[in-house]
């Protein structure tokens, strides 16, 4: 009975809401960043004025991949559309209507990932898996207009909001099964277990963003990135469970994915993999990491600091300290007398 007491804990038991919130936040961003980036040949990859022209789109497509950009491709509309799936992004960003607008994000971005199957990567269908999960969670129970107006209207609201976590774990276990299956895939080959991956990697010159040729005349540090980047991936998909380990395993992660940035040009994976980190955090790791970010809080530690000093050099907080000690050695002088006057 405790084991299906704790499944049912970790499923459906409640849980802060402000990790899944900021996520959201955090995702929507991450959705705009990816409309901008589709802008600049937007005529191209998504419209009949580019590369699938009349019913191309849809034969590509396939009879199971909707998309109503198979039949309005014109690049006025598709132009508006993208630019309400932008608007519907922000008001997913700000918390209003969190659900429908959680509903039309996931239908927009597939519609954009059916039209055209040849642009789509990793970081494309990363993006639908997550606008899947977030359509079903409770996206908006914190940090959101919607909660705003929610707390309005009643008195009694508690400090930390809750919400039921299934689709918050589902995202979780979505992220370890990417790295799990990732660095499995690549124990197969003899590239990775040889240490020398990374050496094609730098030579191959149609995805990568800089010349790191250099490397290659050094194998052992090749052999150690290679070694290194198959050992975080294994890592992430246990070590982020547990408190202990989560703050350094997930900056290993972090700096695994920096460091495909200047190797391979994958825009907005490593920056989707990264934030669903925040998912994993407690209430209380999620503040010390917004108050680590907060550059308003440098300043204001400053001036906290200045204050202090100015009140140790103040000269009547000095003279009252001074008072103080004096009184301090008074006492028992004081009790000495009264002891002999007794």
């Amino acid at each position: 009975m405790n084991i299906l007491r704790g499944w049912n804990r970790f499923w459906f038991g409640p849980i802060s809401a402000r990790p899944l919130g900021v996520y959201r936040i955090v995702f929507g961003l991450l959705v705009l960043a990816h409309l901008a980036f589709i802008s600049v040949e937007l005529d191209y990859w998504y419209t009949d004025a580019g590369l699938l022209q009349g019913n191309q789109a849809r034969i590509f497509a396939g009879p199971y991949r909707f998309s109503p950009l198979n039949w309005v491709q014109d690049p006025f509309s598709v132009r508006c559309a993208v630019a309400a799936l932008a608007a519907v992004a922000i008001a997913f960003v700000l918390g209003w209507r969190t659900q429908i607008m959680g509903v039309l994000l996931y239908f927009g971005l597939m519609s954009l990932y059916h039209r055209n199957l040849a642009t789509n990567c990793g970081p494309d269908m990363l993006m639908m898996i997550t606008s899947f999960y977030l359509m079903l969670s409770p996206c908006g129970a914190a940090l959101s207009l919607d909660a705003r107006r929610a707390a309005q209207r009643r008195a009694d609201t508690p400090a930390e909001p809750l919400c039921i976590p299934w689709a918050q774990r589902l995202l979780q276990i979505q992220l370890c099964v990417i790295y799990f299956a990732s660095a499995v895939f690549k124990c197969n080959g003899r590239t990775w277990i040889g240490g020398t991956a990374v050496h094609y990697v730098i030579f191959n010159h149609e995805v990568g963003q800089l010349n790191l040729e250099w490397l290659a005349r050094y194998p052992l540090v090749i052999s150690l990135m290679t070694y290194g980047a198959l050992l975080i991936e294994f890592a992430l998909p246990f070590l982020l469970w547990f408190r202990p380990a989560r703050r350094w395993v997930a900056l290993g992660g972090i700096l695994l994915h920096a460091g495909i940035v200047p190797l391979v040009n994958v825009p907005l994976f490593g920056e989707q993999m990264t934030s669903l980190y925040l998912l994993f955090l407690a209430p209380d790791e999620l503040d010390s990491l917004l108050s680590w970010l907060d550059p308003w809080a440098w300043f204001r530690r400053q001036d906290a600091g200045l204050l202090a000093l100015s009140a140790r050099l103040d000269p009547s907080s000095a003279t009252a300290a001074w008072r103080q000690l004096e009184l301090s050695f008074d006492a028992p002088e004081q009790a000495g007398s009264l002891g002999q006057a007794r």
